[in-house]
């Protein structure tokens, strides 16, 4: 056998030595994951008598903005600049993680059990209907996260229009980190969460929502 020039297996000994390396480099990144949470019991209203108490609210269809459809976490450096994350990623999808949460938001505040997520069986006799139209739900680390969303209730017994609205609602990042960020994210779902109950409660009152 002929014996090759070390100088000529340089060049194979460095591109195994790069993809070691680089293995090995991603192998440190490990990533992370999260998911939005509800508000607490605690935090709801009295569980005692309230005007929309043990109303049936069916909660969608709910859309969002085609950016906010993905795995990775979304920040902003400027008002027109958006950074997505390499590994810091939702735990599942964002959108059935958000209607989860304000489904159990509204559940909390009203209070009911009787929460319907769309698509529901039409012999569902839903007394309020929440349509909800995401625009922007994301922040700047060590900020603060904004949600802005237009979103609607409809009487489900008569099929009529209640309100349709649209909310702005900000919280401050207490931190510099992804988790710092949802948790402020968290929040402003919170507050939209409060926003839509007072509706809910308005109506069930027989008052015209908003007055």
């Amino acid at each position: 056998m002929r014996d090759v020039p070390f100088f000529r297996l340089i060049p194979v000994v460095l591109v195994i030595g790069l993809l070691f390396l680089d293995g090995c480099l991603g192998r440190s990144q490990t990533p992370h994951f999260y998911t939005l949470s509800a508000i607490h019991e605690a935090q709801a209203m009295s569980k005692g008598e309230t005007p929309a108490r043990n109303a049936v609210i069916g909660i969608g269809p709910i859309k969002l903005a085609d950016y906010l459809d993905q795995s990775k976490l979304v920040t902003r450096t400027g008002d027109n600049r958006m950074v997505k994350a390499e590994f810091d990623l939702w735990a599942g999808s964002f959108k059935d993680n958000l209607t989860n949460v304000l489904a159990e938001n509204i559940g909390f505040l009203v209070p009911t059990e009787r929460i319907y997520i769309y698509p529901w069986r039409q012999s569902v006799p839903v007394d309020y209907q929440v349509v909800l139209d995401v625009i922007r739900c994301d922040g700047q680390l060590g900020e603060d996260a904004l949600l802005v969303a237009r979103w609607s209730i409809i009487d489900g017994q008569n099929n009529k229009l209640l309100t349709a609205s649209r909310s702005s609602v900000r919280e401050p990042v207490t931190g510099s980190d992804y988790a710092a960020l949802v948790a402020a994210q968290s929040r402003v779902v919170g507050r939209l969460s409060r926003e839509i109950v007072a509706v809910i409660q308005a109506a069930s009152q027989g008052q015209t929502p908003g007055n």
